[in-house]
């Protein structure tokens, strides 16, 4: 959401401006972790490479999956597939190239310079033959490929606003590169594995130093560094062949900013880049194409030595809508296509999830809000409907469809038309006196006919939560939140606001701290519950010293729960948050795309302030009936995906969990179950389905345990 220190000099501007809040101030930073890729490295098998080669046409807008790339598509787990990240995309998600490495940590050999970081690589793709007129494929089939991109760092207002920024801009030494490439098909040395050596009690070396390579004879082994008795070093042990690739730059971008567009089209949050394949070398059988990214990592602290382990995440570029095919030119922009651009909103005014014995009619939100794009270059006839199911089965209610034309983005803007962009909720959630409840909301945004290119970013699905918890946030930090206070007694505090239906009992506290690098995080704080005192934090309920920051990283959602000696009776309007009499920053989660701005304050002084950040911090109240203290009660998200996706035959089920014996639902876009089926190993077969999109749900013992999207072709 900054830009490191750029921003914070900005911000000390603006500090400089307002004396009367110079003793402290908030900050949102960067993340060193990213918890998604993390969980999605522990829990998935690394994805089998592709044994045949992609046909054309290769696309992917990114809108089926979050975590790593397409498998069926793509070669490597470094890039990031998201939702959050990526400022009115052209479709809904984009996949992030960033810092971060396939495990969702800080590369470790980041430095201050630019160094390599992600690489996203497509598999292998068929450029030797012309299937659709059965010849080998010639220079004269105007082969081009497309896609879109755009730095971190933007903002959804225009003029941008600072404090609504979302990730980091690239610094103009940073780059994103675009290379063809092929495998040759010889093998060549590419590096060596290595074993650990330690040195002997009375062992030192210094820099230039040599010894007997003990792991492969008639070798020596020069040291770079310094090392000392009892010390672990790394030394080759063997060495590694693989085959030889050739990769050619074709396009590269420095790093930069959306500003600089958007001053130039207020609608140009991404760029397009249409690319020609014109040289012979590349129409083979194992055609190749790869993006990379190269990132600086600020491994200083900020100049007045105030904020501790400031390096993280940064440096992002998110890549969209990507096109690879024939029959094109070099005007071929505008894809027949509409689509949804962000994810769409809760059914509840201020919550995304809340306990279901609180909710009462009156939470429900008046609209839904869509962001909803023509991606093609002319007036299109498009139908929305929504469509709301019960623990994904009951129908609530489904919407009339609505039709209405829609003008082009790219002269335009976002299709804005009332019942499209902001739909009425005419339903509410029935109370059944169970512990809680889920529901799926299906919207539905496509082109009359049969015209539309990309089926699979028309609907867009939101699963509303109603389980022991209040939450503003979504489940995922795109910053962190961090306070600091520069008075000599630093004393400062954090505190969300929930409101209760009717009274009831705090169990326990959730919060999400993120990592930082080396921890810098972890000192003491004190859980703090407040009263209301008309609209801010008012008496001290309880306060629960000597607590320390916790990174759940066993579950998917790393909320780590935090709990009072005993139970309290909370009623009306309360708070929950902490205290810090440190500057050390605790990098509470931030999730930066719902906004509970006037729901949270902090105190850094003596007095409470609402916050100038758009977004939510991630603390959640847990309340009601008591649960067991070693849970924490969110669903588990299984290891599931299904390919390929798209497809012209039977789904594969990729799993770390038994699937015989599961069984699965298969729904029309409208929410209809068109077809059911017993899981047998691991196959769901769609012969009978014409082409399409389609829902599939993943049914164990009649729960639903995931809800998957298809393309058949």
């Amino acid at each position: 959401m900054n830009y490191k220190k750029n921003l914070l000099l900005v911000f000390l501007g603006f500090l400089l401006l307002m004396p009367n809040i110079s003793h402290g101030q908030e900050y949102v930073t960067g993340l060193t972790h990213n918890p998604v890729i993390a969980h999605a490295a522990k829990s998935k098998p690394s994805p089998v490479k592709n044994g045949s080669a992609v046909r054309l046409p290769f696309v992917d807008d990114f809108s089926g999956q979050v975590g790593y790339p397409n498998p069926s598509l793509w070669q490597d787990q470094q890039a990031f597939v998201n939702r959050t990240y990526p400022v009115f995309p052209p479709s809904i998600g984009a996949v992030t190239l960033d810092a971060l490495d396939e495990s969702g940590r800080v590369y470790a050999h980041a430095i201050r310079d630019a160094f390599p970081a992600d690489t996203l690589t497509s598999c292998p793709i068929r450029l030797d033959s012309n299937f659709t007129y059965n010849r080998p494929m010639q220079v004269g089939d105007s082969l081009y490929l497309s896609f879109h991109y755009q730095p971190g760092g933007a903002s959804r207002s225009v003029p941008p606003v600072e404090w609504e920024r979302v990730g980091d801009a690239p610094e103009f030494g940073d780059k994103l590169v675009l290379e063809f490439g092929y495998a040759t098909g010889d093998i060549i040395f590419v590096g060596y594995e290595y074993g650990e050596y330690i040195l002997g009690p009375d062992e030192y070396h210094i820099a230039g130093d040599t010894i007997d390579n003990p792991f492969m004879p008639g070798c020596i082994y020069i040291f770079q560094n310094n090392a000392f008795a009892g010390e672990v070093i790394l030394i080759p042990s063997d060495s590694i062949f693989g085959p030889e690739y050739v990769w050619n730059e074709v396009w590269s971008t420095h790093g930069c900013t959306t500003d600089d567009w958007l001053a130039e089209n207020p609608l140009q949050f991404f760029k397009e880049v249409l690319i020609p394949i014109t040289d012979p070398q590349y129409l083979r059988n194992n055609f190749q194409f790869r993006f990379r990214n190269f990132a600086s990592l600020d491994l200083d602290s900020w100049s007045s030595g105030n904020i501790v382990g400031w390096a993280s995440n940064c440096d992002q570029w998110h890549i969209d809508y990507i096109v690879l095919n024939t029959n094109r030119n070099a005007t071929d922009f505008y894809p027949q296509d509409v689509a949804f651009v962000t994810p769409t909103t809760s059914a509840l005014a201020l919550y995304q999830s809340m306990p279901w014995h609180q909710y009462r009619s009156s939470d429900m939100a008046a609209n839904f809000h869509n962001d909803l794009a023509n991606l093609s270059s002319s007036t299109r006839n498009t139908a929305y409907s929504y469509k709301v199911l019960k623990n994904g089965i009951s129908n609530v209610y489904t919407s009339p469809v609505n039709n209405e034309n829609a003008e082009p983005y790219h002269s335009h803007g976002l299709h804005t038309y009332i019942y499209h962009a902001e739909p009425e909720i005419n339903f509410s959630y029935s109370y059944d006196n169970e512990d809680s409840a889920r529901f799926v909301i299906t919207h539905v945004f496509r082109m009359e006919g049969a015209n539309d290119e990309l089926l699979r970013n028309d609907t867009c699905m939101f699963e509303q939560l109603f389980y022991n918890y209040y939450a503003y946030d979504d489940g995922t930090a795109e910053g962190g939140y961090t306070l600091l206070s520069s008075v000599g007694s630093p004393d400062a505090s954090l505190a969300v606001q929930f409101t209760l239906a009717q009274p009831d009992t705090l169990r326990c506290v959730r919060m999400w701290f993120n990592r930082t690098l080396d921890d810098e995080n972890v000192d003491y704080f004190s859980l703090m519950v407040w009263g209301d005192n008309n609209g801010q934090p008012g008496e001290v309920l309880y306060s629960l010293e000597s607590q320390l920051p916790s990174f759940n990283e066993e579950n998917f959602l790393q909320f780590a729960n935090y709990y009072p000696e005993e139970p309290i009776a909370v009623e009306g309007t309360f708070y929950v948050g902490f205290r810090q009499t440190h500057n050390t920053q605790l990098n509470l989660g931030f999730d930066q795309n719902n906004d509970a701005r006037g729901h949270f304050f902090y105190k850094t002084t003596n007095e409470w302030r609402e916050s100038f950040y758009r977004g939510a911090p991630m603390i959640r109240p847990v309340v009601g009936k008591a649960y067991d203290h070693s849970g924490i009660h969110t669903p588990q998200i299984p290891s599931l995906h299904l390919y390929p996706n798209p497809t012209s035959g039977d789904v594969h089920i990729g799993s770390d969990m038994e699937t015989d014996g599961l069984q699965c639902q298969i729904f029309d876009v409208y929410g209809r179950m068109i077809g059911h089926q017993d899981i047998r190993q691991g196959c769901i077969h769609t012969n009978g389905l014409a082409s399409g999109m389609y829902i599939v749900k993943i049914l164990n013992d009649n729960q639903v345990i995931a809800t998957e999207k298809i393309i058949k072709k």
